[in-house]
């Protein structure tokens, strides 16, 4: 049995439409999904969400309602990737047989149990589990793939070992990790050496750094500051605490004026542009880069638009501009925090 391949340039990440202090409503949720996903130039087929994304499956809920707006045709060309097999109250993972099974259980309750009507789905559990042999979680999941309930299987923020380990029992599609202009870890860490060496792409989530990378936190950082409230995971994120946000920002100020002035593109399609044009990259910093497929999200059609509406090739100039920005001034702050760091590239 193969790996379910991925298609288009880009996915849908799902995660702020739910993950938030005040969700979008549904029916504004369901309308992005379908502009996404309908749009002939964004070729958007791979949306990204999780059980744990809200209250209550509310995400998995935001999903199916827009699934069941489907034709059977249509839902079958789309692929959704869940992550799961989390405890809901500490959104740590537990890799036992019991939690993938009841997770996978849970999740697919929300499609049709007859895959010619339904999304391919791709299940991942949230980071690896320090207490069950990351080959077994993955056997486990597995299982649902032979039975034909899933489709695939991703993974979620692993270090070389554990992607070796993994591959070794399943086919696996693809590797959910954070990426952008200013998260750039995993070029150093060995995982990108390892994806190129299994043939992996990667799905680059928060390619926007959770917001950083856009206009309006670039023009007004007072009020992007102030909106981050209880409800929203940034709130427990190092690189927005208040001693770090004041030098990111001026990072992202400096990233901004060069879209602005001298590309004359939005923050935003000029941080998505630049994943665009390392994907499978030969030599970039002395690395062959694998294909990236960045998953932006955008509760809104005129957000969605100026996310993917101008995506260019930059020149190396451009990209050496932007590691020059980076040197002179790096990011400051953890990817999550200290109580997270043993789950990061595991």
């Amino acid at each position: 049995m193969s790996a379910l391949p991925l298609t288009g340039k880009f996915g849908y990440g799902t995660m702020s439409l739910t993950w938030t202090h005040t969700p979008a409503p549904i029916e504004q949720a369901v309308e992005s999904m379908n502009y996404v996903t309908s749009h002939p130039e964004f070729g958007v087929k791979l949306l990204n969400g999780g059980a744990f994304y809200g209250k209550d499956y509310i995400n998995l809920k935001y999903i199916k309602a827009f699934v069941d707006t489907l034709e059977p045709e249509a839902a079958r060309e789309l692929t959704v990737c869940i992550k799961g097999a989390v405890d809901l109250q500490t959104i740590l993972p537990i890799g036992t047989k019991e939690s993938v099974d009841k997770s996978i259980s849970d999740i697919t309750s929300y499609f049709s149990s007859d895959p010619s009507k339904r999304p391919k789905i791709l299940f991942e559990i949230a980071r690896v589990d320090p207490n069950v042999p990351y080959e077994e979680t993955v056997s486990y999941i597995y299982e649902h793939v032979k039975s034909g309930k899933i489709d695939g299987i991703s993974l979620s923020e692993v270090g070389p070992a554990s992607i070796a380990k993994a591959t070794a029992v399943a086919p696996i599609s693809c590797v959910e990790m954070e990426f952008s202009i200013l998260c750039q870890d995993l070029i150093d860490n060995g995982v990108l050496d390892e994806l190129k060496k299994q043939n992996i792409p990667i799905v680059a989530y928060s390619p926007l750094c959770r917001g950083y990378l856009t206009d309006y936190c670039a023009e007004n950082p007072e009020e992007f500051f102030n909106n981050i409230k209880p409800g929203d995971i940034r709130m427990i994120i190092d690189k927005f605490s208040k001693e770090n946000f004041p030098n990111n920002h001026a990072v992202v100020k400096k990233l901004y004026d060069y879209a602005h002035e001298v590309k004359g593109m939005t923050l935003e399609s000029f941080s998505l542009s630049w994943i665009q044009t390392i994907s499978e990259k030969k030599n970039y910093k002395g690395v062959d880069f694998v294909k990236i497929l960045p998953i932006p999200s955008g509760s809104t059609k005129e957000k969605i638009e100026k996310n993917l509406g101008s995506i260019v090739q930059l020149t190396d100039d451009d990209l050496e501009a932007v590691d020059k920005i980076l040197k002179e001034q790096p990011v400051t702050g953890m990817r999550y925090n200290a109580h997270h760091a043993k789950y990061e590239f595991a």
